[in-house]
């Protein structure tokens, strides 16, 4: 009986502590549980919001015009091509149509998938006739060059692709980029990124660009000659990262500054000689650019620098049957 009553004793400090330990633990846990419960309510209440949104709850439906099938760039719209539909308030496009009337006749200017909201950016401005010139950029001009499979990215060149132009000469073996970042109208007779069979390359003999009216120029100065045949180069989604400063730096630190030129020291003008045969007396004459430099004959050597000192220096002779020979 003691002994048990001593054993009890020894056991209540360890389950003293034990409690301590749960009693403390306690906070930790209830904590975190808290915070736990709060973000789940808000991502609950945040869920619930959205669907609520996208069911038009807050404000309704509304009629918009969408598409009735897959109309292709630069038609003219008609009624068989549209259709109404209610969306949510909430989930309509601004500038969108909500009468059909409105959009009889215009012309689009992208590919349309079947169900899409029309909007005003799809469509050129009111009174433009169907075809390519539907689909020109303000200020831009169109113009078709001649390529071939090699030439053209062996036909993955698409209408709205962007691309550098660069010309060729067979002749002289040399190329030269005169264009970039120049964006393509159509290809072939084709304005649709995708072809009829569904294929998204295309090998033509033409490509129509977009350029603005000095490009234009450019291109024809450069491809005036038969030698001189264009090439294209195909451009990424991604824009080209543009030189930095540190970049510039170390190109320039490793090259030596150019020596500027005096403009006191001049190349030495062209001159003209003639000499003239006056009987039996040779007289040989100098020119430059600025008039009679130097005179002389047979007799001696006279300087006539200057218009003025040379008129005053030249004597009249007669001639006899007098000969040119220019050196």
């Amino acid at each position: 009986m003691h002994g048990a009553r001593q054993g009890a004793v020894l056991r209540c400090p360890a389950d003293r502590e034990q409690r301590e330990a749960q009693n403390s633990m306690k906070p930790k846990t209830i904590i975190p549980l808290i915070i736990g419960l709060a973000v789940g309510f808000f991502a609950i209440k945040m869920g619930v919001d959205m669907v609520q949104k996208a069911r038009g709850a807050q404000g309704g439906e509304a009629l918009v015009c969408v598409t009735a099938k897959q109309i292709e760039v630069a038609t003219r719209l008609t009624e068989g091509m549209i259709a109404t539909t209610r969306i949510p308030s909430a989930l309509v496009p601004s500038n969108a149509f909500t009468d059909p009337k409105a959009l009889i006749g215009r012309v689009t200017t992208m590919t349309m998938a079947p169900g899409v909201p029309i909007t005003n950016g799809m469509l050129a401005p009111p009174g433009a006739e169907p075809g390519l010139r539907a689909i020109i950029p303000s200020g831009h001009r169109a113009v078709s060059v001649s390529v071939t499979e090699e030439s053209a990215v062996a036909g993955f060149i698409t209408p709205g692709s962007r691309v550098d132009v660069s010309t060729v000469s067979e002749r002289e073996g040399t190329s030269k980029l005169i264009l970039t970042d120049v964006e393509v109208g159509a290809v072939g007779q084709s304005l649709s990124e995708v072809s009829s069979d569904g294929k998204t390359t295309r090998v033509t003999k033409s490509v129509t660009l977009f350029l603005e009216q000095h490009e234009v120029q450019i291109l024809n100065a450069h491809t005036a000659g038969r030698s001189n045949k264009v090439r294209l180069a195909l451009r990424g989604n991604a824009t080209d990262p543009g030189e930095s400063f540190w970049s510039r730096m170390f190109k320039n630190a490793g090259t030596a500054p150019e020596k500027e030129s005096d403009p006191q020291e001049k190349a030495p003008a062209p001159q003209y000689v003639v000499e003239v045969l006056h009987g039996t007396e040779l007289e040989r004459l100098v020119f430059d650019d600025s008039g009679l430099v130097e005179r002389s004959s047979a007799q001696g050597t006279r300087s006539a620098r200057g218009r003025v000192a040379a008129g005053a220096a030249a004597t009249e002779q007669p001639t006899a049957a007098p000969s040119e020979d220019v050196e």
